[in-house]
Formats: structure tokens, sequence, C-alpha cells
């Protein structure tokens, strides 16, 4: 995956060609912006787009002039006459540093607190939309009813669009609705099974546009439909917003692993570093995810969007300085696969003044 860019010599072209024809122009995107929260959409096919919409701008995501921009100044003044006033500058940005995360409890912690209403009983799984939820996470739960005596497949056709299988609190693996849907487990009579499902974006044009959420159609175990569900509405950015500083619950964490590539989802946080001495407000940054693996990010209760540097191409998710205070700055991800933690000292993010965008490697950075 690329992020995409124009080279402005392509685009001053068309754009001169146009003008001098007496076309009217309509520039998509003139100023780049971002996908806060849940607002990333998703292309046919079925690809996420990534919480960055930069799209390679004459204006940044950040609102900055780029030589794109000036460029095209340039062929509009051969065409009308252009207000002589000087071009705003770019936003100042700052490096606040690196930033220390500790973990704050795994979601079976505080199942409770995200859930206060507690779920939602039914006998076959319901949609995110049934359950009047628009955006986000949800989980299903269900106890195996049936006696299965070897490795058997779970198969979910219904996925959307990403499922975590966790079997008696312990990962066994992912489903996704662009690869195979089901997944070999061991199991036995008795066992729970949680499904937690996340919503990377709805289809946002074309035939294929009702595009429902969660978990779509029955779920099966060799063949045998599941019944008896469980279904939680996780309230993260209700839960999130009211986590302060340097704040823990203060019981151990419960983050088992079935393989070191694979933990239960968990909440890590912490407190981004005070504005230096000589600086009194706060300045625009980005939070840099290298290590992490892919989740939510939140700084001070507001959703930057999802994170996603295991896939790339974006490692960077902008933050603008009117969320952020000159100090005690709360740094919450919401971490669905492994997070980078196996040290104190490896436990980080740092905050740098500039995007990464394009990463070439879809790894760890």
């Amino acid at each position: 995956m690329n992020h995409s860019k124009v080279a402005a010599d392509k685009v001053t072209f068309t754009l001169d060609k146009m003008l001098a024809a007496g076309a009217s122009v309509n520039m998509y995107m003139f100023e780049g912006g971002t996908n806060f929260g849940y607002w990333s959409g998703a292309n046919s096919g079925y690809n996420p787009q990534t919480t960055s919409y930069d799209y390679d701008a004459p204006l940044t995501e950040a609102g900055d002039p780029t030589d794109k921009l000036m460029a095209i100044r340039s062929v509009i003044k051969k065409y009308a006459k252009i207000p002589d006033i000087p071009m705003p500058p770019a936003t100042q940005k700052l490096a606040y540093g690196q930033t220390q995360l500790t973990a704050y409890g795994s979601l079976y912690d505080v199942l409770d607190k995200l859930t206060p209403y507690g779920p939602i009983k039914t006998d076959y799984p319901i949609t995110m939309e049934a359950m009047q939820q628009n955006f986000g996470y949800m989980m299903y739960r269900t106890t195996i009813a049936i006696t299965v005596k070897n490795t058997t497949l779970l198969d979910i056709p219904g996925i959307k669009d990403q499922g975590y299988i966790i079997i008696n609190k312990v990962p066994m693996g992912i489903v996704n609705r662009n690869k195979p849907t089901g997944l070999n487990v061991t199991v036995s009579k008795g066992d729970i099974l949680d499904i937690v499902v996340g919503n990377q974006g709805r289809i946002n044009y074309g035939s294929l546009i009702a595009d429902m959420k969660g978990i779509i159609s029955n779920v099966t175990l060799g063949g045998t439909i599941l019944k008896g569900f469980e279904i939680y509405s996780l309230q993260l950015d209700e839960f999130v917003s009211n986590i302060k500083p340097k704040s823990v619950l203060g019981f151990a964490i419960t983050r088992p692993r079935h393989q070191a590539q694979l933990s239960v989802p968990t909440l890590y946080t912490g407190t981004m570093p005070d504005l230096p001495p000589d600086i009194t407000q706060p300045r625009d940054t980005f939070l840099k995810m290298s290590g992490w693996t892919k989740g939510q990010a939140f700084i001070n209760g507001f959703n930057l969007g999802r994170y996603w540097p295991a896939r790339g191409p974006q490692i960077t998710l902008y933050v603008p300085a009117t969320i952020l205070k000159p100090k005690d700055n709360v740094i919450v991800l919401f971490e669905l696969e492994t997070a980078p933690c196996n040290t104190a000292s490896s436990c980080t993010v740092d905050f740098i003044d500039r995007a990464i965008l394009n990463a070439t490697v879809p790894s760890k950075h």
C-alpha cells in the first residue's frame, strides 16, 4: 500500500490546459485532512482507508502550504489577478519526544466499565447497526455447547471487518473479511469463545455502500451453527475520556498470550512530556507508532484515529495543537494485537515534528 501522491508538474500541466480552455476547476483534495475517530472509510474491494487523508494535497493535513501550492498559484496568475498578500506560514511543529507507556488493563480487566449496561443476549449474532452502534468495536461471546474431539474449523463468513478469536481469555488468531474467515481451533464443551470485532470503515461509494458491520451471519464450529450469544458494545471513547494522568488500575493485568505475535486487546497509557520552558503554548506534533501493531489512539480523550504501522504506509498520526494542554496530556492506546512492551524501555511512543505517511516497509520501523 502506498500513500497517494501526484507530482506537482502533472497537476500544473493539467490545470494550465483547463484554464486555457476556459473551464471551471474543482480540486480534490485541495487541503489534506484527517479521518479522526472512526471516520476512515473504505474502497470497494475491500480496502480500508488510512487515518490520514493528506492526499499529497497543496495544503497538507496540518494545513501547511507546499511547493505544489505555489506552483498552482503561479499557473492561476496567468489567467486571473491574485491578491498581493503574503502566504500564511506553516504552523509551528514540536518534537515533544519520547513517552513511556504502562499497561493500564486488558479488555477483560475493564470489560464491566466498557459495557456499563452489560451485554445483549441473542440466539444468533446481530449486526453492529442492530446494536445501535455506529463505529468501533464489539465483542461476541458464546459458551461452546457441543463436544469437539479434534481441531475443528471455526468459521465466521459474515465477519465485518476483522475478528480476534479468543478462547478462555487466550488469543488464538485473527479472521478477516478479505482473508480466510475461518480458523482451526481446539475447544472443549463448556469453553468460552469471544470474538472481538472491529469496524475498519464502511465502503463509501458504489453499489456496495450498504456495508453492515459486526458479524452479519451465523458462526459455525465444524459445520454446527453456534447459538446463545452475549454481545458487548464496547464504549471505548466514553471510558478513555475518564482516564487521568498517571492513573493505573492497581491490580495484575490479564494479558495471556497464545503466541508471541498476539495478545488480548489491552489499554496502555502515559503522559506526554511537558512543553520546554521557552515555549508557552502547545504546538502541532505527530505521534509515531513504530513497533506497535494495530489499534486506536487517544490524547486527552480525543480519538486521533486508527494506527496500523504493521500494514503501513502511515506510521504517524497527526496531533493538532488544539487538543493539547501545556502539560499533563494523557495518551491512551487500545492495542488490539501486540505491543512492544517486553521491557519497560521498549514500551514507548515518540512525538516528532513531521509526518511519516509513506513508509516503504509494512512491518516494524
